[in-house]
């Protein structure tokens, strides 16, 4: 039984040990309290103070530079320009209400005489919206160039700085490309901040590596970079050189719009390599869009795998020649252009003039129906052994190109699902098979090669500030692809196309061509569409010394002309004319004296020229002994005098008729801002030649194609 004195007894105990209890807890608080800090005080936990020191401190990124891609001439095909965000922060430390009323009137002329969007009221009135408002970023300015910034850094306010005016400009790199519409899908571009094109696959080099800066928050959460500097410095981009020959992608460009323009055609593509190397000099792909406008919108010589038609053709035959089941002279029945093949009906495009062909002159009319019968008559029985002539030419991979593609090809096999008795003479003619554009030009460049397979490629070298890091060197796939005597026979059949057969109309005087015309029915879905056609001409030339190899491809022209040799071999013709015309080494020789022809000199740097005179056995002048940057050339005889151009001291020299890097390289020199649109010979600048140059900061100049 509990007394008085015992509850009283009871209740100091309990008191006591909730103090005691509370006491504890406070001290084991403070001494956790007391350790943290000594912690932080020493140093020893790193990670928190680390997370502490980062509420007044960041961390940013430093954009590296992105390389320039360049022509094989050495001409810019795309670089990264600095541009420039005009940003204000209205309620800047040291930005004082004295100071923004004293100035706020001359800056506000100074931004309506610039830019015009708005009068000096009107940016008055804007400024101080953003004043009253305390906005801390306003971006008022977008992408402007490095002189107009440099003036501007001279104005009121803005020549305080960041703290005590509150205005800065942040810097970025805008993408330049020289071209335009030239080759747009090939060089490559930005979508969605995804690259495609050389862009693309070369991306990892091209963007380099970005660097790191400290900032530190400062009163008004502001920051400012810390004087410590950067804590990585970037590493900017490495340039890439290419095969690509400017002239040359004009004219295939060019010359592919036309032609599809003049046939109403949905898209098409011309491809232009170097035989003995498989460099591509030009690379031109062309859509209609919903305006009837061609652009490029997709790279169909790398990305389209369809049934190539007649062209294929060239592999029938020389599976026949190679296997011994067949020689050029060897004769078939085409039954008038039309046989019957396990129920279906094979014809030829146009009727033959007599009903024995033989296999050279299948090849050369293009009758469907006797180069399928012959294929079928040795082949029925072993159709493996044909599908085999297509496997080792590689066709059933995609080519290993600068460019990449997502797509693949497709050469069927008799343990293909969809193999059927009509696979393999319709296969023989170029249907139930997709192959790309350039995967048949790698073939016919082959035989023009003497059987050597080379791989194609755009990428000659890598440099980066200047210094060669790499050089690509051209790789052989596959050393001989048939015998000397299919070879010979090959090239005899593709010059009889020309000479007599579906392309007479690419016979000329100047230059011998060989090739193969295609024209083949579209799918859409399981069935070929009625009127749905594809033409094309895969040849090269001379054929007595082939020097280039081309490839057009147009779909669905809608004019009602669907043949190869009459929509695809027009683009063929234009390229090869313009390649002709310009280069010495496929010229014959002038006259009985053996001096080669005197090409047309336009005005260019003085050494380089020379140096390419002397390269091709031309002897040069330079005009009374006299020197400058740059030449003109007048033809004298077999031998060109070079007449310097007339340039004073201090004065803007006229640059029109120089390429546009000739006239980079004077302008860097002398420190001059440099912009400019198209692409070849300089035709106008915006500054006068003759001006001071102390009075020129910057000067803008047009180009277009000579």
């Amino acid at each position: 039984m509990s007394t008085p004195a015992n509850n009283k007894v009871n209740t100091r105990r309990a008191i006591l040990l909730r103090a005691y209890l509370v006491f504890g807890i406070v001290l084991v608080f403070g001494i956790s309290v007391l350790f943290t800090t000594a912690r932080l005080q020493l140093g020893s936990d790193k990670e928190f103070s680390e997370a502490l020191k980062q509420k007044n401190s960041r961390v940013l990124d430093v954009k590296a530079i992105r390389g320039n891609i360049y022509a094989a001439d050495g001409s810019l095909l795309a670089t990264s320009v600095p541009r420039y965000d005009m940003v204000f922060d209205a309620f800047a430390d040291g930005l004082g209400r004295d100071t923004f009323r004293k100035y706020i009137d001359s800056l506000s002329l100074l931004m309506a005489s610039e830019f015009k969007e708005k009068d000096e009221a009107g940016w008055k009135n804007h400024l101080t919206t953003l004043r009253n408002r305390k906005s801390r970023y306003a971006l008022l300015i977008k992408d402007q160039g490095f002189d107009i910034v440099k003036k501007m850094k001279t104005w009121p306010l803005i020549r305080k700085g960041k703290f005590k005016g509150g205005f800065w400009f942040e810097e970025r790199g805008k993408r330049l490309y020289f071209m335009g519409d030239l080759a747009r899908r090939t060089i490559g571009y930005s979508k969605q901040g995804v690259y495609v094109g050389l862009e693309g696959a070369f991306d990892s080099l091209l963007r380099g590596k970005d660097g790191q800066r400290m900032e530190q928050r400062m009163p008004g959460n502001t920051w400012r970079p810390m004087q410590a500097g950067n804590l990585k410095d970037p590493v900017n981009g490495y340039d890439i050189v290419t095969t690509l020959d400017v002239n040359l992608q004009d004219v295939a460009q060019n010359a592919l719009q036309r032609v599809l323009a003049n046939n109403e055609a949905d898209h098409g593509c011309a491809v232009v390599m170097e035989v003995k190397t498989g460099a591509i000099k030009a690379m031109a792909n062309l859509k209609r869009n919903e305006n009837g406008e061609y652009v490029e919108v997709m790279n169909y010589a790398v990305d389209e795998f369809e049934e190539p038609g007649s062209t294929f053709k060239l592999i029938s035959a020389m599976a026949l020649l190679e296997d011994g089941y067949a020689k050029p002279t060897d004769s078939v029945d085409v039954q008038g252009g039309e046989a019957k093949m396990y129920g279906e009906t094979m014809k030829d495009a146009t009727k033959p003039n007599k009903r024995i062909l033989t296999l050279q002159e299948s090849f050369e009319k293009s009758s469907n129906v006797g180069i399928s019968k012959l294929v079928l008559k040795h082949y029925a029985k072993q159709p493996e052994k044909f599908v085999n002539h297509a496997l080792r030419l590689g066709l059933n991979f995609k080519p290993e190109f600068d460019v990449r593609t997502a797509n693949n090809p497709l050469i069927k096999t008799k343990k293909s699902k969809n193999w059927y008795n009509t696979t393999l003479p319709w296969m023989s003619i170029g249907y139930e098979t997709q192959i790309s554009p350039l995967q048949m030009l790698m073939l016919y460049n082959a035989v023009a090669n003497n059987g050597k397979m080379m791989r194609p490629y755009m990428v000659s070298e890598i440099k980066h500030e200047g210094k060669s890091i790499r050089t690509i060197t051209p790789v052989v796939l596959n050393e001989q692809i048939c015998s000397a005597t299919t070879l010979a026979a090959l090239k005899s059949m593709m010059e009889g196309v020309v000479n007599h057969g579906t392309a007479t109309n690419l016979k000329n005087d100047n230059y011998q061509v060989a090739g193969k015309t295609g024209t083949a029915k579209i799918a859409k879905g399981k069935a070929y569409a009625d009127g749905s056609y594809k033409a094309s001409f895969a040849g090269y030339f001379p054929a007595s010394n082939p020097q280039y190899s081309i490839i057009v491809v147009i779909n669905e022209p809608k004019k009602g002309i669907i043949y190869g040799s009459l929509v695809a071999g027009p683009v063929f013709k234009d390229i090869a004319d313009k390649i002709y015309s310009s280069s010495l080494k496929i010229q014959p020789v002038a006259g009985k004296t053996g001096e080669p022809q005197i090409p047309e000199i336009l005005k260019g740097n003085t050494a380089k020229t020379r140096l390419v005179l002397n390269a091709l056995n031309i002897s040069s002048q330079l005009d009374s002994g006299k020197n400058g940057d740059w030449v003109s050339g007048e033809k004298k005889g077999f031998a060109v005098l070079l007449r310097p151009a007339k340039t004073k001291q201090g004065l803007l020299p006229d640059f029109k008729g120089l390429g546009l890097r000739d006239a980079i390289v004077w302008l860097e020199q002398n420190k001059i801002m440099i912009s400019s649109e198209g692409y070849g010979r300089i035709i106008s600048q915006s500054i006068p030649a003759g001006t001071a140059i102390a009075k020129v900061t910057q000067i803008h100049l047009i180009l277009e194609p000579f």
